[in-house]
């Protein structure tokens, strides 16, 4: 190797140390960094570029955490409905499917979303029991949905539904319900024998609204 290569491969070599000097710099850098990043579990400890025993312990207790949080979100629409069925049946004695009024303020307590003056009508039914079940909506200013177990919406009624507030059937059928075929009738299907529906009076005379429209409000089975 003469003189010129000699240097050439020196040059070579000192570029690739400092190179090599930069990497480990920026690495011990990084460590020093993720060791005094402080999170919601405090400051997490690295050794060797690996998270320390009790880092991974803290690590993993908070992987647990987040998912009860997530089956607890998870669940909370249909443990809440179960719950509210349940007390509806042990408290306010209705029958499968029957409309129950909610008008004044005490008795819209539990209820999350309700406006204060507004005349509410919920009912809930479960469909193993009844078989297809009907729900009649009278013509008028009303609004309101059909929700499954999951509270997951299957359609709209009254004025923001298909009957448009002129009124109207809505056949719902169970899992597995066979379908009658029968004219005159807003069909839908739910994946899950427990409903919950119902909805709000709109009209600005309540007292009208009360003696108009709340008598029409009808729930019945399909072969009744």
């Amino acid at each position: 190797m003469n003189t010129e290569q000699k240097e050439k491969h020196m040059k070579v070599a000192r570029g690739q140390n400092l190179l090599a000097a930069a990497l480990v710099c920026a690495l011990a850098s990084t460590s020093a960094h993720a060791q005094t990043v402080n999170t919601r579990l405090g400051k997490p400890e690295v050794e060797s570029g690996y998270p320390s025993n009790e880092s991974i312990s803290k690590l993993t207790d908070e992987m647990d955490y987040q998912r009860a949080c997530q089956a607890y979100i998870w669940g909370l629409p249909i443990v809440g409905l179960t719950e509210w069925q349940q007390s509806r049946e042990k408290v306010s004695k209705v029958r499968n499917g029957q409309f129950e009024l909610f008008l004044s303020f005490d008795e819209k307590l539990g209820i999350l979303t309700p406006n204060f003056d507004t005349p509410y009508f919920i009912a809930i039914a479960d469909l193993e029991k009844s078989g297809p079940l009907v729900i009649e909506m009278p013509k008028g200013l009303i609004a309101g949905m059909v929700m499954d177990s999951w509270q997951r919406s299957l359609t709209d009624l009254g004025v923001v539904g298909p009957d448009k507030g002129q009124g109207g059937k809505y056949l719902i059928l169970g899992p597995g319900q066979e379908d009658p075929k029968a004219e005159g009738y807003f069909v839908f299907r739910s994946t899950t024998n427990k409903l919950l529906f119902g909805g709000r009076l709109l009209d600005p005379d309540r007292e009208r609204a009360m003696r108009e429209l709340v008598p029409g409000l009808r729930t019945y089975t399909a072969n009744a």
